[in-house]
């Protein structure tokens, strides 16, 4: 029993040892992205940002044809032999030139598609990416299976740095559309050159179809689901594109990517860590319950307060950027209320495949696709002669009526009967965000009533980030004993290093 603790110990500090690395990858690759990301916005305005969005929707989905669950057959395998690596190297450097060639030959018609001729140029440059990523995607998997984000870690951090320098350069300068497609593919080439260098595997020239084929029972259902989360994902700014053009296109996409960045900087490291330990788990349901519940608790405790503050600074921080991206506004708060039901939602597929049913994950997540394209559709119909506020708001509303219709109705209750996790204790695990979401609404609603600022005033956007940040920490540090003692053995720790170094 002694040795079996010890084994569910080091399991867990191993857990938890990912997650931070995993939290420094994000941390460092998202709040760099983010941060240009805006500044990228202010400098060239929502029609680049359009166009440059719908062109790499176009690549995007040809670039998952490349791994088609390939990477995640190879972490969730219990067994896996050199030959299973060197195996889906190959297959994914012939596809991806097939695929480079595809992309471009079908460029002319994409653009036609949207409204935007220049499209064309666009997609021809960054269809070399898809390349790139065929050379990338078995070190990615070999450093996830062994739960080396540090080594991630350090290749994301360096690569968005060193790319976004260049980008905001270029669109300093007025190169407008190619300074954001300059920024992708220095992005990809440099952190293509780091992964090599801290990746230890290095594929050999032999083959072998019959390893191929071991992976492909798991990996074409994992896919399947995939592609439903693409186009789950992109359908907005694709159906926008296609009825509205690259203008509500830009406008959607960065009140999106500014609910992702908050998301994904919060909670998306539990999520990436959380498959391949649910996949080391799925033999033994105890700790695999408890694996889950730890995982749903952290990422409440890290979402739902900071997407609540979000929205509530959303009007500040949109009119910081500039007055051309006003209409966002209010989607990005509609939008923050359907990243709360992801949070949760989001672990239902990754835990289904970890154990081993990825064909049910597929069908539920087309479920969840084919009803939002069709909500998507019928909005976009509805306000195809309207004002560019309404159009990306009608669009954001219809993604918050799929949610609340049918996201969280159907997938939570599947998560927690798979899990095994009751909704007693579900509840539990959240209750503590949920107060802490409310601390940061109050204080900052208070101040928008006592002292309303002029739109765009810095010194007001920095005054609702700091006193929802106050409240949110002081009612989380109150109600969590479990964070509590955390963060108060990490001071210890901390000053400990600081002791032994001086």
């Amino acid at each position: 029993m002694h040795e079996k603790e010890q084994l569910l110990i080091g399991e867990r500090r191993s857990f938890l040892k990912a997650v931070q690395w995993s939290y420094t990858l994000v941390w460092g690759e998202k709040g760099i992205s983010a941060l240009l990301f805006f500044v990228l916005a202010g400098l060239v305005g929502p029609r680049d940002f359009g166009a440059v969005s719908i062109a790499t929707i176009y690549v995007a989905f040809l670039q998952m044809f490349l791994d088609q669950g390939l990477a995640a057959a190879l972490i969730q395998r219990t067994t896996l032999e050199q030959a299973h690596l060197n195996a889906v190297f190959w297959a994914n450097l012939i596809l991806g030139l097939g695929l480079v060639l595809i992309s471009i030959l079908f460029s002319r018609q994409w653009a036609a598609f949207n409204h935007d001729p220049q499209l064309a140029a666009v997609i021809s440059v960054l269809s070399f990416s898809i390349l790139l990523q065929a050379l990338s995607i078995v070190q990615v998997a070999v450093l996830q299976r062994e739960m080396n984000f540090r080594s991630l870690s350090i290749r994301s951090n360096v690569s968005m740095v060193v790319s976004g320098i260049l980008g905001v350069v270029m669109a300093f300068y007025g190169l407008g559309v190619w300074a954001l497609v300059g920024q992708q593919i220095v992005r990809d080439v440099v952190a293509l050159v780091l992964l090599w260098r801290v990746s230890s595997w290095r594929p050999n020239l032999r083959f072998s179809w019959r390893h191929l084929t071991q992976l492909l029972g798991f990996s074409l259902p994992h896919f399947v689901a995939q592609l439903a989360n693409f186009f789950d994902a992109q359908v907005a700014a694709i159906v926008l594109g296609i009825f509205f053009g690259p203008v509500a296109v830009g406008l959607y996409k960065l009140a999106e990517r500014a609910m992702l960045t908050v998301l994904m900087m919060s909670s998306s490291s539990i999520h990436t860590v959380s498959f391949g330990q649910f996949s080391r788990l799925q033999n033994r349901p105890v700790e695999l319950k408890q694996s889950v519940l730890t995982s749903v608790r952290m990422s409440s405790i890290m979402s739902l307060p900071a997407l609540a503050g979000l929205a509530m600074i959303s009007d500040q921080l949109i009119a910081n950027i500039g007055s051309s991206w006003g209409p966002a506004s209010d989607a990005l708060k509609v939008l923050c209320i359907v990243g709360v039901a992801y949070i949760v939602s989001g672990y239902t597929s990754p835990l289904l495949q970890a154990l081993g049913r990825p064909q049910q994950s597929a069908i539920l997540e087309w479920l969840r696709t084919v009803a939002g394209i069709a909500v998507l559709i019928v909005a976009g119909l509805m306000v195809r002669n309207s004002d560019p506020q309404y159009q990306v708001l009608s669009i954001a509303v219809a993604r918050l009526f799929t949610t609340l219709l049918l996201v969280i109705p159907i997938f939570i209750p599947i998560f927690l009967s798979v899990s095994g996790i009751s909704l007693r204790d579900f509840l539990d695990a959240a209750l503590p965000s949920i107060l802490a979401s409310l601390a940061v609404i109050l204080p900052v609603a208070c101040l928008h009533y006592f002292l309303p600022g002029e739109s765009g005033s810095r010194i007001m956007l920095v005054a609702e980030v700091a006193i929802g940040t106050v409240g949110g920490m002081t009612t989380l540090l109150s109600v969590d004993s479990q964070l509590r003692s955390l963060v108060w053995r990490e001071l210890v720790f901390a000053k400990r290093r600081i002791c032994r170094t001086s």
